[in-house]
């Protein structure tokens, strides 16, 4: 199952799946702008980004607009030094 998820710097939108981000902790990297945000807190209701019925591709799926592959996932920043 993919979910769609929209990068806050340049509104581009792309597919991540559950494992993906489980493993990342829900940090990836805008395939288009190179953004790292956290996919989780950004992800899209599937009617707002999909397009028509009537555009569905072969086998049900429909495209999504504007979708670009996701980069691979990012890890979350390290924790700030000891003082």
């Amino acid at each position: 199952m993919s979910l769609i998820t929209r990068c806050p710097a340049c509104t581009t939108t792309f597919k991540v799946v559950p494992d993906q981000l489980r493993i990342s902790e829900g940090w990836v990297r805008c395939g288009q702008c190179a953004h790292i945000f956290d996919a989780s807190v950004h992800l899209q209701d599937d009617a707002a980004v999909v397009g028509t019925p009537s555009a569905a591709a072969p086998g049900g799926a429909a495209p999504v607009a504007g979708a670009s592959p996701a980069a691979p996932p990012v890890p979350p920043p390290p924790p700030p030094p000891p003082p």
